[in-house]
């Protein structure tokens, strides 16, 4: 009967429309607020990178996208919940690849293979760390109380 009412409705011209349900991770109410899928992929200075987890809807999502990316950064304060940087920097000696403002909880990056300095600004106060990236994902869980701040 289904196939029937299709056939009718295509011969006369009708268009038919079905909805594919929304992938798991995906929050729909938080897609109707903003009208995009959480957070989105940006490039400055020709690194590409994707930052959020605001909730943990978007956890789940910038997670699955991880193996799209060489180096993950994790925010966390004193007890292990989620921060934000006001500022994150990415140095390949000197020079600067990419500075991300509002950075994290999670903050994924397309860098290519090498040794670079991250540089996290809270409130003023300025921490850095090292990291190699290699050919898989690399990861960084920076745990300071100054996220907590």
């Amino acid at each position: 009967m289904k196939t029937l009412a299709a056939l009718t409705l295509a011969l006369s011209g009708a268009v038919v429309a079905i909805a594919a349900p929304a992938p798991e991770f995906m929050n729909v109410a938080a897609l109707a607020e903003t009208g995009a899928p959480f957070a989105q992929a940006q490039t400055i200075g020709g690194v590409t990178y994707l930052n959020g987890g605001a909730s943990l809807d978007e956890v789940a999502y910038v997670k699955s996208r991880a193996g799209e990316y060489s180096l993950q950064v994790l925010f966390s304060g004193r007890g292990g919940e989620y921060g934000v940087a006001d500022t994150v920097s990415v140095r390949n000696g000197q020079r600067e690849l990419v500075s991300v403002p509002d950075a994290g909880p999670y903050l994924m990056m397309k860098l290519p293979p090498g040794r670079y300095t991250v540089e996290a600004t809270f409130k003023g106060a300025v921490e850095r760390r090292v990291v190699t990236v290699g050919n898989g994902l690399a990861k960084l869980n920076w745990n300071t109380p100054k996220a907590s701040d």
